[in-house]
């Protein structure tokens, strides 16, 4: 076969895929451009999708589209990308009416601070603005769905699609049935998540934090007793954290975990006394308002749990650390042909 013929057939497939992408991207909506908001516009518009974004005024927007632009960059550095950044970028404008935002899209985001009366607000506003297709998510981690819902007069097509930080490179999203939420609407979500490469995971019943908030918060809340008590060190519950739990949590979650361990095991541990000591607390502990009143509320002030401003700890090291440990998973699945 000739460089020629061969040159053709690549421009065909080259063109082919483009349409392709065309016709299977999506009209995106993400209103709200702050560290989730534009962290989820980024991640759609990575996969192919048209996206807009909606904040209060341009400047706002446009610092946005930078950070966007800057963390694209980091991930065409570590080879993460199959374009370049110009073009992701270019898939991605900018809008500071909600309603004319609405209007054309497929799927719209709102990822507001966590106000309810916010997010109703915007519900209200996009049920009425969008098309009867268009599915509307919110990334609430914590308020009911069925809530945000309430003021929408289809809230058969509202959704919860939490995505976790930071969002372009965090696989997992939790997507949250409301109690009118069809499920139409819960297949199409689940559908476009994993078209953007996610691994969404279905909520059920519209609880407080979901999955990940509540197990999280149960092991704050031990872990913060441990330390009121004098138990254990934060940096020693961090090390057992990040070194015991983390390192197997990572392939084999909790429930597999009891399975492997075996539920006789689960069943005896806990019954022998051990349930009866973990910290029931229904209010938080006083090591913690005790913080809050000083002012000591972690990286905002500079003090937390540890010190952040002493130059023990880096603020920007942490982070770093975080997202080269994230980008690994990311390239290591990417060489897998994992999506």
């Amino acid at each position: 076969m000739s460089f020629a013929l061969l040159n053709i057939i690549d421009e065909i497939l080259d063109i082919s895929g483009e349409m392709a992408m065309k016709e299977n991207s999506e009209n995106i909506v993400v209103i709200g451009s702050g560290l989730m908001g534009r962290g989820i516009g980024q991640a759609f518009a990575t996969a192919g999708n048209s996206v807009t974004l909606v904040d209060l005024n341009l400047q706002i927007l446009e610092q946005a589209r930078d950070q966007i632009r800057k963390s694209l960059s980091f991930h065409s550095a570590s080879g993460l990308l199959n374009e370049s950044v110009d073009e992701i970028v270019g898939r991605i404008a900018l809008e500071t009416d909600v309603k004319k935002a609405a209007r054309d899209a497929t799927y719209v985001e709102e990822a507001v601070f966590e106000n309810l009366n916010a997010k109703q607000e915007i519900m209200k506003v996009i049920d009425e603005a969008s098309v009867p297709e268009c599915i509307l998510a919110s990334n609430t981690s914590s308020l009911p769905i069925t809530a945000i819902a309430s003021v929408a007069a289809h809230p058969e097509r509202v959704i919860g699609a939490h995505f976790w930080n930071p969002p372009q490179l965090m696989a997992a999203v939790e997507v949250v049935r409301g109690e009118k939420t069809s499920q139409q609407t819960v297949d199409r979500t689940l559908k476009l998540l994993r078209s953007i490469g996610k691994k969404p995971a279905v909520v059920q019943k519209d609880v407080p934090g979901q999955i990940g908030i509540r197990l999280l918060y149960a092991m704050i809340r031990e872990a913060t007793w441990l330390v009121e008590n004098g138990v254990a060190t934060p940096e020693d519950i961090d090390t057992i954290v990040k070194e015991a739990l983390g390192t197997r949590l990572e392939v084999v979650g909790p429930l597999e975990l009891a399975d492997l361990s075996g539920i006789d095991l689960v069943n005896n541990v806990a019954k022998g006394g051990l349930y009866k000591s973990l910290d029931s607390s229904n209010y938080p502990q006083k090591i913690i308002q005790d913080m809050v009143v000083r002012g000591d509320v972690g990286i905002k002030s500079g003090k937390g749990f540890y010190n952040w401003k002493d130059g023990s700890r880096s603020v920007d090291a942490t982070i770093k650390l975080r997202d080269e440990h994230l980008i690994k998973i990311l390239r290591e699945r990417k060489e897998k042909g994992e999506s």
